[in-house]
């Protein structure tokens, strides 16, 4: 696990405990949003444009994206612009995201919204489910494969998706044994093109993974897309879906830039 994961993921426990104390699984259960239907995040890229479009103010490799639009208008303009789905950050001391902006977006869109955070414990996935998201993100680094079953199958009982994420073939792997009894259609695997170690970003990691994949399974490529001809090419030889946060949220219209995204890539 690299230096920035472990800091982050030693954070995210501590946080949880604290959560956890003022409000129980049991008063998550009680939250209006909890008993919602939830939507297909598999579905919806299968048969949209593919592009999961991220609420994201900041990073810890780069600081605040100083982005001027309000959440509302960020995940309405991705929803109009054909977004298949939103990616919803909600780590705060790391993301300057939170529970709320989950909270608010769902109240906001008719598509599916992934809680992207660094989900460690159960209690973490009876929050995605009281707070409004479709699916989790579970990452292959920094959870062992018993705690990426335990967690996985308690997200699928409280009907979310998963997006199990991985940065080499040693964590797809994994995932695979992980995933080998799973129903296909109630999760998707991504590729994050950010090396961890060193922060930067290569989309070969995803061309490079891709050939490793599970059949049957949608492949995403995260991080590191800014290009609508990056996105064909990895199209072109299988992604289905694609991550982009950064490149939308650096813009004063996220919406805007990503309706202009959107367009390049289906012509």
């Amino acid at each position: 696990m690299s230096d920035i994961l472990e800091k982050i993921t030693i954070q995210t426990t501590k946080d949880v405990v604290q959560r956890r104390s003022l409000k129980s699984i049991q008063d998550l259960r009680e939250m209006p949003l909890y008993s919602r239907k939830t939507l297909s995040l598999h579905e919806s890229i299968k048969k949209g444009s593919g592009i999961i479009a991220e609420h994201k103010r900041q990073s810890p490799s780069k600081g605040s994206f100083n982005c001027s639009a309000s959440l509302e208008e960020v995940v309405l303009g991705y929803e109009e612009a054909g977004a298949s789905a939103i990616s919803c950050l909600t780590d705060t001391p790391f993301f300057g995201g939170s529970l709320q902006d989950l909270e608010q977006a769902r109240k906001l869109i008719n598509i599916p919204i992934l809680r992207k955070d660094f989900i460690v414990d159960m209690y973490q996935i009876h929050e995605a489910k009281a707070f409004g998201a479709d699916a989790i993100l579970l990452i292959a680094a920094c959870l062992s494969n018993e705690q990426l079953t335990t967690l996985a199958n308690e997200a699928l009982n409280l009907e979310l998706e998963i997006l199990f994420e991985v940065h080499n073939l040693t964590e797809l792997e994994n995932i695979k044994k992980v995933t080998e009894n799973l129903d296909p259609e109630k999760f998707i695997i991504g590729v994050n093109n950010r090396d961890l170690k060193r922060f930067k970003t290569d989309v070969q990691n995803s061309i490079d993974l891709l050939p490793h994949f599970p059949e049957n399974v949608i492949a995403i490529s995260e991080s590191g897309i800014s290009n609508p001809a990056t996105v064909k090419k990895l199209q072109s030889i299988g992604f289905k879906g694609f991550l982009i946060g950064e490149n939308f949220m650096k813009t004063d219209q996220p919406g805007i830039s990503c309706s202009t995204f959107i367009k390049e890539i289906t012509v």
